[in-house]
């Protein structure tokens, strides 16, 4: 469930960002410090799912879901490198 609340807390970043800079660019957050933010998020999420594994088929079909949700934030700045934020300088 924290796993799960972790990754939900990441990707809201992102999409926050994202409507940031599509209707208040000037109010848009740099790259770099989204991607900290829901790293940061990522890394907890990611850290929780695994530790909540179990031995049962169940429980680990059931950590697999955070488990891709916090992988997936992790890996979100290579799969989207125009990530959300002002142009560098």
């Amino acid at each position: 469930m924290m796993a799960m609340t972790m990754a939900t807390l990441g990707w809201s970043s992102w999409w926050l960002a994202a409507a940031a800079l599509r209707w208040f660019p000037q109010a848009a957050l740099p790259p770099i410090a989204v991607q900290v933010f829901s790293g940061t998020f990522a890394v907890a999420g990611l850290a929780l799912a695994l530790f909540t594994m179990r031995a049962s088929r169940a429980w680990i079909l059931i950590s697999c879901v955070p488990l891709a949700a916090n992988g997936s934030l992790l890996l979100l700045p290579l799969v989207w490198p125009d990530a959300p934020g002002p142009p560098a300088p």
